[in-house]
This record gives C-alpha cells, structure tokens and sequence, in this order.
C-alpha cells in the first residue's frame, strides 16, 4: 500500500525472497481483490458465513436431548466414512478424537464383516512426544475400546530435538513464524 515503485504479487511468500522488504508484504485475504485505486476490496461474502445473522440462543425454545445429539454425531460420523480403499483413524488423544473414534469403531467393525467377512481391527495413529499427556490418552481410549482385539494402534514418538531439527521446515512449508500454528504443525 502507499507510494510503491512496483507491486509484486504471489501465492506463496517464498516466491518473493530477494524481491521486496518482507516488512511490506500484505496478505490478501480469500474473497478479496486488491487494485492500487481502490485497495482492498471484498467480492464474495455469502449469506452462510455472516455471522450476525444468527438469532440469540433462547433457551426455552431449543428442546434438544442428549439422545438427539448423541444421534445427529453418530450419523454424521458415518456419513464421513464412504471409502473405496481401507481407512485408519489419527487418535490423537483429544477429546474430539476419542468421541470419534467411540462411535467409528462399531461402524467399523459392522462395515468389515459385511465387506470382508472379517474382524480385523481399526488401525490407528497417534503421534507425540513420549509418555505425553495426549499420548497416554490416546493409549487409555485404546484400551477403553477394547486394546488389540479392536484396535491396531500406532505410536509414532518424538524427541524435542527432532522438533527442533524440523522447524525451520515447517516454518518454510507453512509460511509463518506463529507460534501456535507452529505447536500444531
């Protein structure tokens, strides 16, 4: 923005190393254009992601039970499970992916036996550091769902010097010095 000799457009910051000052990079934002007369400009805003279009939660007048939101869950976990090749689960110890997994195991098993006469269990992943909170949980819901017999469970462990070693990859591949989505990387 302001007074520039030349403006340079990329997709990826990478693109414009040895071209620009990096302190005068700017991120176009999705659904936006930009041209020098009229800067930044939205285009595409769809009715669905405004949020304040949202009513106030009332709550006498939302009757939901616990059945039904056990319900709605469920279907939607095994809407997401249409596959043609064989699948895994990434277990990472959460409570998001141990409520998943609870309910993807029985549809898992069921879906098995009809496809492949079999009982073979669900593999598997999780991946952290050794003996981490997350981790020891992902083994406690593996044994919540029956160990071995059910579930074919990997670990991949890490040191912090192999987080440390990797790095400035993830730095480099997600574009970003954020320290959260650094941790999450």
């Amino acid at each position: 923005e302001g007074d520039a000799s030349a403006y340079v457009f990329a997709s990826e910051l990478k693109a414009l190393v040895g071209h620009v000052d990096p302190s005068t990079v700017v991120a176009l934002p999705p659904g936006h254009y930009w041209t020098p007369e009229t800067g930044m400009v939205c285009y595409y805003n769809p009715d669905w992601l405004r949020k304040d279009d949202y009513a106030p939660w009332d709550e006498e007048g939302h009757h939901v039970t616990d059945d039904e939101i056990r319900d709605a869950f469920s279907k939607a976990v095994k809407k997401r499970m249409m596959a043609d090749v064989d699948y895994g689960f990434f277990l990472s110890g959460g409570v998001d992916s141990c409520i998943v997994a609870h309910d993807l195991l029985p549809f898992y098993r069921e879906e098995r036996r009809a496809a492949f006469g079999d009982d073979r269990p669900i593999p598997t992943f999780t991946v952290g550091m050794e003996n981490s909170p997350d981790v020891m949980a992902a083994k406690g819901m593996v044994e919540a769902l029956g160990g071995s017999k059910n579930v074919n469970h990997h670990v991949r462990s890490f040191t912090p010097e192999e987080v440390f070693d990797l790095i400035p990859k993830i730095v480099y591949h997600m574009e970003t010095y954020e320290a959260e989505l650094i941790r999450s990387a």
